[in-house]
């Protein structure tokens, strides 16, 4: 099971694990440079991040297994399922994107380019309109913030927290790494033939509208519209009702050919 971006795998132990463990052996770990795995300036490409899971894997004598992932734990799932298909039964994707995916959105939805400030605005963080766009500033902002998602709702972020997620999206290449194509551009969705199934939110934004592209152009996919009823930012699932989101896990990797 693979987290987000400047998440860790916490995300998955408190509710969705303890539903989990029954009936599966789970694998949980922190991506490189979040949680207790260690950082570095570079190497956070999906397809790099796929590799690191490979290596894991190799290590532990693990030679075939489920993947979920969640946000970009999520495109890193489906860029291993892609360079390592012997070694991936399946792929649960929570939310991706897909960089291959991005410049479809982003056209699409340009208009809507401002929604993180708008966000802030929304929570009572004034943004200055010259600043709206600027994303260092509205990082910079946001880790002001009490937190928003999780059993932690609206409890401040420490000073250490916001220090570690400021060093990792400012002071390594993730936020550039995270849109890089590399050996998955649209045309090679074609050949990602191990079966692939996603979830979505329909009230998260831009992340839903991709379940369109990924869909038509999967071979071996399946999709499920969640319906969360969460306000704001309801692409955070696994924390906001992980009750559900463990339901519908648990459906699928139950189906024929999960590993088990």
């Amino acid at each position: 099971m693979i987290h987000g971006m400047a998440a860790n795998l916490g995300t998955w132990h408190l509710k969705i694990i303890p539903m989990l463990w029954n009936d599966f052996q789970v694998l949980t770990y922190d991506l490189r440079g979040h949680g207790y795995t260690p950082r570095t300036e570079v190497g956070y490409t999906p397809a790099q991040l796929a590799t690191d899971l490979k290596l894991l894997l190799d290590e532990l004598e693990i030679e075939k297994t489920d993947v979920v992932g969640h946000s970009y734990g999520a495109d890193i799932a489906l860029y291993f399922a892609y360079l390592y298909p012997e070694r991936t039964n399946r792929a649960v994707l929570i939310e991706p994107t897909v960089p291959a995916v991005i410049p479809i959105l982003t056209r699409a939805d340009l208009r809507h380019a401002d929604w993180p400030a708008r966000l802030l605005v929304k929570m009572g963080v004034p943004i200055p309109k010259e600043r709206r766009l600027d994303g260092e500033y509205l990082l910079e902002k946001a880790l002001t913030l009490p937190l928003k998602w999780g059993p932690l709702k609206d409890m401040p972020a420490t000073p250490a927290e916001v220090e570690s997620t400021r060093d990792l999206l400012l002071g390594t290449s993730i936020t550039k790494d995270m849109v890089e194509i590399g050996p998955l551009p649209l045309e090679k969705l074609a050949e990602v033939y191990v079966p692939v199934h996603l979830i979505y939110d329909s009230d998260s934004l831009w992340w839903h509208k991709s379940v369109k592209v990924l869909s038509e152009r999967l071979p071996n996919v399946t999709a499920h519209v969640i319906q969360t009823g969460v306000d704001q930012l309801s692409h955070f699932v696994p924390l906001e009702r992980p009750e559900l989101l463990g339901r519908e896990l648990i459906e699928v990797l139950m189906t024929e050919g999960a590993a088990v």
